[in-house]
């Protein structure tokens, strides 16, 4: 992750200002200037510019759920306005680009294959003029693209992984169940369609990981098929297909190769839609009816997939509105308030880390920086409350993303050991990996709180329970009764 989201949230959180609110504030912020510029300087017909900020990515799911996508929203939105000022006023477009090689590692790939095209696009200008070195070397906007290699350089050094972070090493805890090449597909021929009105990827994981349905598998290839139809036959025309084709292919490789999870997915709807921006931008210019330049048969095509693409994706901006009022999205509220109320962090709290079993119970891998149900609620809280969550450092209170080898294992264990006894449990830590059965196990704990949350994804969502134990002796201490699942 490069520096620019966390440089975005550090004053709010350095002031102590309200976690929930702040991030509200912030995501509102982005996306509203994003869809005030929509609606004031795209390019599309009135009822596309009216439609298009109630579309999924737009309404829900960079907005509602604040990360920092929402940043890149209004930079690819910026972007596109940039674009026809390119040559003209280079220090603009390059500016963009900047940002959004300081916002994600997916915008160093896109602003790399965008840099590449127009440093053709410069090429071929030159030498129709005369090639000379004298020009090439005067030529402003190449200096403008060496500042931009300077600083993607520099985040690449910054962000570039260490061995023993959960994006280069799962140390056996994640199962690669889809190949390179299916990886691949899907980025090239079917996000397209996800994005717009499909529903492929559809659990919360990565890429690499997910289970594709072959039902589902084969719609979303037709469906990509006539979308890419549709691009490629429109590129061609305006002359912008390989403005799409060079970054997205980078983009598609990169995400097949190295990292690629469910909330990425809306990272190829922006691009797209800068992509759109741009050619209907240069239609227009052009000062020609598309009609005479466009089949009306594929035109009535086009307009009819976009109809649908936009209703779709309303319709899930409604769904995951409806999932988000109605169900627990994240526990980390609830869960927290249940802790408060019962003063439950006055006890030592263990929370849950990643034991992996096989079939026969046999444990194959485990790490003990990968936690569970403590994280949804350690923004609520001053201090790190649980003594297991990174040795209980308070200035440590959150992910750390190191994945921890057997011998941090092994430290781990021992320093958790010295701490006593849990009393509150967090989730349902393997408790048998960490002590003998006859010493301690999960029937010396009672369940007391058991709620569920449901990850919201366009019209679906994912099921989870989450738990909170405590030990039998210290119910009457602090109030609670035992409950008993089978009657919920």
């Amino acid at each position: 992750h490069p520096p620019l989201w966390h440089l975005i949230l550090m004053p709010f959180a350095k002031a102590g200002a309200p976690y929930e609110l702040s991030l509200t504030l912030i995501s509102l912020a982005f996306t509203g200037v994003a869809v005030y510029l929509i609606l004031r300087f795209s390019p599309f017909p009135l009822w596309v510019r009216v439609t298009l900020p109630f579309t999924y990515f737009f309404f829900y799911q960079y907005s509602v759920i604040a990360r920092v996508y929402c940043v890149m929203m209004l930079e690819f939105v910026l972007l596109a306005m940039a674009y026809k000022y390119r040559n003209t006023k280079p220090v603009w477009y390059v500016g963009v680009m900047m940002l959004i090689c300081v916002t994600n590692a997916y915008g160093i790939v896109l602003a790399g294959g965008l840099s590449i095209v127009w440093l053709w696009e410069i090429w071929r200008e030159h030498c129709r003029k005369g090639f000379r070195w004298k020009s090439l070397v005067q030529d402003r906007r190449l200096w403008y693209l060496a500042g931009l290699l300077l600083v993607a350089l520099m985040v690449i050094c910054q962000i570039m992984p260490r061995e023993d972070t959960y994006a280069t090493s799962s140390r056996g805890l994640c199962e690669v169940r889809n190949p390179f090449w299916l990886r691949l597909l899907y980025m090239i021929l079917i996000l397209p369609a996800d994005v717009t009105m499909t529903n492929v990827f559809s659990d919360n994981g990565f890429l690499s990981m997910t289970d594709f349905m072959p039902i589902s598998l084969a719609s979303g290839c037709i469906m990509g098929i006539i979308i890419l139809g549709l691009i490629i036959y429109f590129g061609r025309k305006e002359h912008t297909l390989c403005l799409l084709a060079v970054p997205y292919l980078l983009f598609s490789f990169f995400a097949a190769v190295v990292y690629f999870a469910l909330h990425h997915t809306g990272i190829g709807f922006f691009f797209l839609l800068f992509w759109i921006w741009v050619s209907v931008e240069k239609q227009k210019r052009s000062g020609e009816i598309p009609e005479l330049q466009l089949n009306k048969s594929i035109l009535n095509i086009a307009k009819g997939m976009v109809i649908l693409s936009l209703c779709v994706s309303i319709s899930w901006s409604i769904s995951s509105c409806v999932f988000d009022i109605d169900r627990e999205y994240s526990v980390g509220r609830s869960m927290a308030a249940f802790v408060k109320e019962y003063h439950l962090d006055q006890y030592r709290i263990m929370a849950a880390w990643k034991v992996a079993r096989d079939e026969e119970g046999e444990i194959i891998a485990r790490d003990t920086n990968f936690f569970e149900g403590i994280v949804e609620i350690a923004p609520y809280f001053d201090k790190n409350i649980g003594y297991n969550f990174n040795y209980g450092r308070d200035d440590q209170n959150y992910v750390t993303h190191i994945s921890a080898d057997e011998e941090q294992n092994a430290i781990a264990y021992e320093t958790w050991k010295k701490e006593g006894y849990p009393e509150v449990l967090l989730m349902q830590p393997d408790l048998s990996d960490l002590y003998d059965a006859d010493e301690l196990s999960m029937r010396d704990y009672a369940l007391v709180y058991c709620a569920p949350s449901e990850m919201v994804w366009k019209n679906t969502s994912e099921y989870y329970v989450n738990y909170i134990y405590v030990r039998r002796e210290l119910l009457e201490e602090i109030g609670l009764e035992q409950i008993d699942i089978s009657d919920m």
